[in-house]
């Protein structure tokens, strides 16, 4: 993704573009299923000078601006996706790597699921499923 289209995606969401902002998010890109410490690694690696909080408080505000999502694994690790198409996390306790796993039968079979037993008072927005075990050559 080149810097004048993460400048569009983060219009789009209401997200200031700062250099800072678009390392952050560069970094992100490169890496796939980071953790904060990963990202701030690879930012300062362009921007030394860059401090824990700007990263940490970039992430924040683009998990809620809903340019990322935060991915919290069973170890009560957060990473960050980039990703945003409906799409599964197969998660690695062994490496803890994370990758995307896509398939729309399964979203279906959740929605019709969920939808067939009428849970009162509750509506279903969204479904994330993370597939626990260890990731060989997938």
């Amino acid at each position: 993704m080149r810097v004048n289209e993460i400048i569009e995606l983060f219009q789009s969401k209401g997200v200031k573009a700062t250099p800072q902002r678009i390392s952050v998010y560069e970094a992100l890109l490169s890496l796939k299923h980071p953790s904060a410490e990963a990202v701030l690694e690879r930012v300062r690696s362009i921007l030394p000078t860059v401090t824990v909080a700007t990263v940490y408080n970039t992430l924040d505000c683009f998990a809620k601006a809903g340019v990322i999502e935060r991915v919290l694994t069973v170890d009560n690790k957060m990473y960050f996706d980039t990703n945003l198409s409906r799409h599964y996390h197969l998660y690695s306790e062994e490496t803890h790597e994370i990758q995307d796993f896509y398939d729309n039968e399964l979203s279906e079979l959740i929605r019709t699921f969920i939808q067939n037993r009428k849970i009162p008072g509750f509506e279903l927005k969204d479904v994330k499923v993370q597939l626990i075990g260890n990731i060989e050559n997938y």
